[in-house]
């Protein structure tokens, strides 16, 4: 039985959420204002210009389920568009899936051009839209809490 500690930072809600539906075995996500360490002590950060982003993995995957939830974040309509991927672990079990704005996936071939990962270009040339994805995230979270809880 896992004893996953509940997420209190807004950004993770839709992780809580997740683990509602069904135990998570894994989880990590973008967060707006983490602490960093800069040799000193911990400081924290604004990233606010870096998108959110999800990756977590089920304790065990539930298809049901999962289609259940691929239709949910592609029904859902708020100000940003979200995606959900896969990413199959080679040589071990399960599968880790990721939310993130699909405009991260629009930005890619950009990105790659400027050697930026898809959110460092976000935040560089698109830095409103880091904001407004966070703001958006609370909006699809409480849709897929309704859909499921």
């Amino acid at each position: 039985m896992s004893t996953t500690t509940k997420i209190t930072v807004s950004e993770g809600d839709l992780l809580n959420v997740l683990y509602d539906i069904s135990p998570l075995e894994w989880r990590r996500f973008q967060q707006r204002h983490p602490q960093v360490w800069d040799g000193k002590h911990y400081m924290v950060e604004d990233k606010s210009n870096f998108p959110p982003w999800m990756s977590f993995r089920f304790e065990s995957d539930d298809d049901v389920i999962l289609e259940k939830f691929r239709h949910a974040i592609d029904d859902y309509y708020g100000k940003i568009r979200w995606s959900l991927n896969e990413h199959k672990r080679e040589g071990l079990p399960g599968i880790n899936w990721t939310i993130k704005p699909r405009r991260l996936l629009e930005v890619k071939e950009q990105a790659d051009k400027l050697d930026l990962s898809p959110s460092q270009y976000i935040a560089q040339y698109e830095p409103e839209f880091g904001p407004a994805a966070y703001e958006d995230l609370v909006g699809l979270t409480e849709y897929i809490r309704q859909l499921f809880l």
